[in-house]
């Protein structure tokens, strides 16, 4: 008996065997975004990059309105001192007025005691001359002694005496003060000088 022959194994074989498809790779490129979402994109990336500036500017103007109102209440605080010393200064140079023209026994007295330093009597000679002429008329202008004739702050005996240093002797304690300066300094030397004469004798 004859062996089978080859050919029919091969043919078995080459049925079994199974096919493998082949693989083809390709470059897949992604599918572009609908006309609408890129808008849509943009108009958020703006929104967002407007909404940014936004802040950045109100941030800036909130800076800029708090420096405005600080330079503004520096100027006001500078405005109310510099009022409040022109005040200060407009009350001294009013009572430096007042002093230098006298009226009241109080100006009166300052205004000899200035008058007397600026002399250069000593500060115990000018109070020795507020105490002798607080004594003869109390620092008034108007001062008069109905019996003698006294008249004035330094109390002139006459009054008219004066008249040498203004005419207007009888109402101004600056021309009385000056006047009476003069006669002490004439007559005694300094004030207390006169005050010890008018402590021993009742007049000076």
């Amino acid at each position: 008996m004859r062996r089978p022959t080859l050919q029919l194994g091969l043919a078995v074989t080459a049925a079994a065997i199974i096919a493998v498809p082949t693989v083809v790779h390709r470059d897949v490129t992604p599918a572009a975004l609908p006309p609408a979402w890129e808008a849509s994109r943009q108009v958020d990336a703006e929104q967002a990059s407007a909404s940014a500036a936004n802040v950045q500017r109100n941030e800036a103007e909130r800076r800029a309105e708090a420096k405005r109102k600080r330079e503004a209440k520096r100027k006001a605080e500078a405005k109310r001192r510099a009022q409040a010393e022109e005040r200060r200064r407009a009350a001294q140079r009013a009572a430096r007025a007042r002093a230098a023209q006298g009226g009241s026994p109080s100006a009166n007295r300052a205004l000899g005691m200035q008058m007397c330093a600026a002399r250069g009597w000593s500060a115990g000679q000018c109070s020795d001359l507020g105490r002798l002429w607080q004594k003869e008329s109390g620092w008034s202008q108007r001062a008069h002694n109905g019996s003698s004739g006294a008249h004035g702050i330094p109390q002139a005996l006459p009054g008219s005496k004066m008249a040498s240093h203004g005419s207007d002797w009888a109402t101004n304690p600056r021309t009385q003060i000056a006047w009476g300066l003069d006669y002490i300094a004439g007559r005694y030397g300094n004030p207390s000088n006169a005050w010890a004469h008018s402590q021993r004798t009742g007049w000076y």
